[in-house]
């Protein structure tokens, strides 16, 4: 783009600004599309191959995809913003269009409004959808009651593969599948009630996630067959020559933790395991935000009542009773809070990657238009993904405020992309 020279008086008329910032945004908005479509693209194909090599029909993998698809939307599009950012810039610096235009007395930091007119309206629709859309991508992404419970026998045949059988973790591996029902070779790692149904077959019906410190019973069984009852809403899984692994405690009450559980086996002949299908039960990761702030408040509510009742009794066994469902509501209450966090880290992940990658392209001013590109994603891959992530387990361990860690990636971008501005600026 040929920039004019600047009038005698001193610096270009405020209209050659309108053709700049269209031509930079258009620039911007090209690369962030063909990114985004190669991003969302990548992940499609890398759930389709893993699904199919898990023994899953394309009948199956097609309803999921889209959803699947529109659930990455919520993070590729802050690493699309970055690759947008650092190339559009990156090409604007390297082809010294940046030097005609200072040159031509336009601010280097007046370059970024074209970005800011893409970045700043996403981060907004992220922002305003993230509690809404995104919990229910989450949860129709984890509903098999929809979309692969009613079509077992689709999962045809196969070899090496697994298949989530609830929403708390309940996942059975085999090592080959026949006609979508035999399965051999079946391992199942998962919190359960064990019993003896009136037929005095052993059998087991799965429990929700949360249910305190207890470790999962591990099963293994030569061959298992899959059944599916429309009328009681239940999978059924008959496993044969089972050996089922299950935790015993070695303390009678207070506060355990895994060390102080061993497991004994049992072997057995046949062993039934029952899965709920519940397509309207939600994990509080899929809960809308409103939603699941209620949630939290009532287990806050619950906290403040137990207490109460702790100060008024003395009776060991309902205080340790009290105490353990205490913790779990605080760490119920740790989960929400994160998963409230992390989807607003995200959201405005946007502008934060876009106030990084533009001026890493102008402070390097180099004739290599990827090494921008390059050292944004390392200042990402160092920085945010670490303590955002690693501030969830954070918090979720110790009970840190999750406006803080969570967010802390942001806040170290923000620092950074700071500086760097102000090198920008200075250096004019």
């Amino acid at each position: 783009m040929q920039l004019p020279a600047p009038p005698r008086g001193g610096s270009v008329k405020f209209r050659y600004f309108g053709e700049l910032d269209r031509y930079l945004f258009r620039e911007l908005l090209l690369n962030f599309i063909f990114s985004l479509l190669f991003l969302c693209l990548l992940v499609g194909i890398v759930f389709s191959m893993k699904a199919v090599d898990s023994g899953y029909s394309l009948k199956i993998i097609f309803p999921w995809l889209l959803d699947s698809l529109l659930y990455s939307m919520y993070f590729t599009a802050p690493i699309s913003i970055l690759v947008s950012c650092t190339l559009s810039y990156g090409r604007f610096v390297a082809d010294r269009e940046f030097t005609a235009a200072v040159a031509s007395g336009i601010s280097p930091i007046r370059l970024f409004f074209p970005m800011a007119c893409l970045a700043f309206p996403l981060a907004l629709v992220l922002m305003l959808t993230q509690s809404t859309i995104l919990p229910e991508l989450q949860h129709r992404k984890e509903d098999i009651g929809r979309f692969l419970v009613k079509q077992l026998e689709n999962l045809g045949n196969g070899k090496m593969g697994q298949l989530r059988l609830d929403n708390h973790g309940g996942i059975v591996h085999w090592k080959e599948i026949r006609d979508g029902r035999d399965l051999t070779d079946v391992f199942i790692q998962k919190q359960m009630n064990i019993g003896t149904g009136a037929s005095g077959v052993a059998s087991a019906v799965t429990t929700p996630a949360g249910i305190g410190e207890i470790p999962g019973t591990k099963i293994r069984a030569e061959r298992a067959r899959l059944s599916v009852d429309d009328v009681e809403d239940m999978i059924r899984l008959t496993l044969s020559k089972v050996e089922v692994s299950f935790p015993v405690s070695e303390v009678d009450s207070g506060k355990r933790d895994f060390l102080d559980w061993r497991h004994e086996k049992i072997r057995l002949d046949r062993f039934n395991i029952d899965f709920p299908i519940n397509t309207e039960a939600r994990r509080l990761n899929d809960m809308p935000t409103d939603q699941l702030q209620k949630r939290l408040d009532k287990y806050r509510d619950k906290i403040n009542i137990l207490r109460e009742e702790i100060e008024n009794t003395e009776d060991p066994a309902i205080i340790d009773g009290a105490r353990q469902t205490m913790r779990l509501a605080q760490k119920n209450i740790r989960k929400g809070e994160t998963e409230i966090w992390r989807r607003r880290a995200m959201a405005l992940a946007v502008v934060t990657f876009s106030l990084l990658g533009f001026p890493i392209s102008l402070t390097l001013r180099t004739s290599q238009k990827l090494l921008p590109f390059f050292f944004g994603m390392l200042t990402v891959m160092v920085f945010f993904f670490p303590l955002t992530y690693g501030g969830i387990q954070f918090t979720r361990a110790t009970g840190a405020p999750a406006w803080a860690t969570v967010m802390s990636g942001n806040y170290v971008l923000l620092l950074i992309s700071a500086v760097l501005i102000y090198r920008v600026r200075t250096r004019g």
